[in-house]
């Protein structure tokens, strides 16, 4: 393992930790990438402040960035099924709405199937410390329940397509964590939809 991919372990085993984030950006200052050192600085100190001017100004700096080289930084990350997997960028009113970068990395993920991603998730989930996530289609879930870094998920949003996938979805242990879990449950028995509610609470949702 590199240096580098030392450090984005780190980041992506504490995705709520700003700390190994700034060490990273130092190595970014030393490596020669200090645009990117700058904006994850930047977004970490956007994401602890209150709107104040000097927020304002800091959101000024940063967009001026993203919008310079996030095309970039996300065209680095690795796509291991073009046809499959993607990195989303921010698309409002869309079923991952969220910012393309959360304090500095691009942090939204579709996968076409569950079992696409187990396919490739150690790949994936070393890359960058994804938060949001959106799988489109879960027949089975059984691979998806195994899936430890799931765990560091903020937002996933799955479509259930069956009531194996839901019953797969119940003995997953790494949502247990999650804060904001919605699923389509349009092939769903009312039945699988109490069972899947009384084990997430009120985290969960409806996605139409």
């Amino acid at each position: 393992m590199t240096e580098r991919e030392a450090l984005l372990a780190a980041i992506c085993e504490h995705p709520d930790d700003d700390t190994p984030r700034l060490v990273f950006a130092d190595w970014l200052d030393e490596n020669g990438e200090p645009e990117r050192a700058e904006f994850i600085r930047l977004q970490c100190e956007v994401a602890r402040l209150a709107a104040d001017d000097q927020r304002a100004g800091l959101i000024d700096r940063e967009t001026e960035l993203q919008k310079k080289f996030g095309k970039r930084w996300i065209d680095e990350l690795p796509v291991p099924d073009t046809a499959h997997i993607r990195w989303v960028e921010a698309a409002p009113g869309g079923w991952l709405d969220g910012e393309t970068f959360d304090r500095g990395f691009a942090c939204q993920l579709f996968a076409q199937t569950a079992g696409v991603l187990a396919k490739h998730a150690d790949v994936l989930f070393s890359a960058t410390p994804i938060r949001r996530l959106l799988i489109w289609n879960i027949k089975r879930g059984d691979k998806l329940a195994k899936m430890t870094q799931l765990r560091h998920l903020h937002t996933t949003r799955i479509r259930v397509f069956s009531k194996q996938a839901a019953d797969d979805l119940l003995e997953c242990p790494y949502l247990d964590s999650v804060p904001d879990i919605r699923f389509s449950f349009t092939a769903l028995s009312e039945a699988h939809i109490e069972r899947l509610r009384k084990k997430f609470g009120d985290r969960l949702q409806h996605q139409p």
